[in-house]
């Protein structure tokens, strides 16, 4: 079986403290997923707790083992960058579900 080893008490805490105060979801999972594999939760058990596949799983512990606290980031997205500040999208919204709304 494949485990995050060996996790020493300077990693535990930095990724506890990416568990608890990060705004990215996605790292404040692969936090908790590098977390339980320390305590021995196999690759199947916390591919059923996040609800992903297991290469899924397999492959934010090979991040990690390469690229350490980087590896638990998102890859830049390919594309152009959105524009303007969001207003528009906020107000678009904002008109769709009001037009949603059932009197």
């Amino acid at each position: 079986m494949k485990f995050i080893e060996n996790l020493d008490e300077e990693q535990k805490k930095y990724l506890n403290d990416l568990l608890k105060h990060s705004s990215i979801y996605r790292m404040r999972q692969r936090a908790h997923a590098l977390l339980l594999s320390d305590k021995k939760y196999s690759i199947d058990a916390i591919a059923d707790i996040f609800e992903v596949h297991r290469d899924t799983v397999s492959r934010w512990f090979e991040h990690w083992n390469k690229q350490g606290v980087n590896g638990l980031k998102d890859a830049p997205k390919p594309g152009r960058p959105r524009k303007g500040d969001g207003s528009v999208t906020k107000k678009m919204n904002y008109k769709t579900l009001a037009s949603l709304r059932i009197s």
